[in-house]
């Protein structure tokens, strides 16, 4: 179950990281780092939350890993009507905007999938 949760946070680290790599290669401007940090930090900060409650008070942590799921759904269904109010209907999928909506849209589902197999887990338990 430790393993769960660490992959979860590691995939929060993922969000600003894929930003970085893009602004580094020049596909994308570096204000849209800032815009990675936002599922990252409350991705990360759900993680690190479950990981302390789930210790001390199991209905908390099932409260927390409920969030960490609407979170994951959130970034999954934000991302695309963010790129596309930011960015236009022109462009919002050229010059590596796409490859970073498939991959954000990617690590949602990974982070939701993840999150559900802990809340079985935890049920079970």
């Amino acid at each position: 179950m430790k393993k769960l949760y660490k992959y979860y946070i590691g995939i929060g680290l993922l969000y600003v990281l894929v930003k970085i790599l893009f602004v580094s290669f020049g596909y994308l401007h570096l204000g849209a780092i800032l815009h990675g940090l936002i599922p990252s930090i409350l991705t990360i900060l759900a993680g690190f939350i479950i990981v302390r409650n789930i210790r001390s008070n199991k209905k908390k942590g099932i409260l927390w890993i409920r969030i960490a799921m609407l979170f994951s759904v959130l970034v999954f269904v934000m991302t695309p009507i963010y790129m596309y109010f930011k960015e236009g209907a022109e462009i919002w999928l050229s010059n590596g905007r796409l490859q970073v909506l498939i991959i954000y849209e990617i690590l949602a589902i990974l982070q939701f999938i993840i999150i559900f197999r802990l809340l079985e887990k935890l049920k079970q338990n």
